[in-house]
């Protein structure tokens, strides 16, 4: 009797951890926020960031061929956390942290590496932005959709990423 209650203690304790994991994946979901993407000590492009269905996505890095990717999110004392990964066949990869504050705005360090067969090349980037209510987020499948019939190479401003 008591094995049973342990197992069940147990089972119900990882039930709840697991939960609030499942929670916290998608707990910027429905979120866009608006702002400027580029070198860290100046970006310059106006972008927007968006989070739906466990996934997140800039406007300029899916135009340039970076696909969504999946995102975790915590929260701390500081606001929210998040970490997630956006990569492109031909332009590298992206390496999102950031953080979104109780006011709204969102400071991100991008971690961005392109390798080739002779060289790797590494670049520290930042978006820097506000949340954006009644702005309605694009889902997951439009982004995807939209992707499909998008050339990165036709597109100068890609020449940067």
């Amino acid at each position: 009797m008591k094995r049973t209650r342990a197992l069940i203690g147990t089972a119900l304790i990882s039930l709840l951890l697991n939960a609030g994991q499942l929670l916290a994946e998608g707990l910027l979901d429905g979120q866009v926020f608006s702002g400027t993407i580029g070198p860290v000590e100046n970006p310059d492009l106006a972008d927007s960031l968006f989070f739906s269905d466990g996934y997140f996505w800039s406007d300029i890095c899916t135009r340039c061929g970076f696909m969504p990717g999946r995102y975790d999110a915590r929260e701390t004392q500081r606001g929210i956390v998040f970490t997630g990964t956006l990569e492109s066949d031909s332009r590298g990869r992206f390496e999102y942290s950031g953080l979104v504050a109780p006011d709204g705005s969102v400071d991100v360090e991008i971690q961005w590496e392109r390798r080739r067969w002779y060289w790797t090349s590494q670049r520290k980037i930042a978006f820097v932005g506000t949340a954006q209510s009644g702005h309605g987020t694009t889902s997951l499948s439009a982004i995807q959709e939209r992707m499909s019939a998008i050339d990165p190479g036709s597109n100068p401003l890609c020449d940067r990423f």
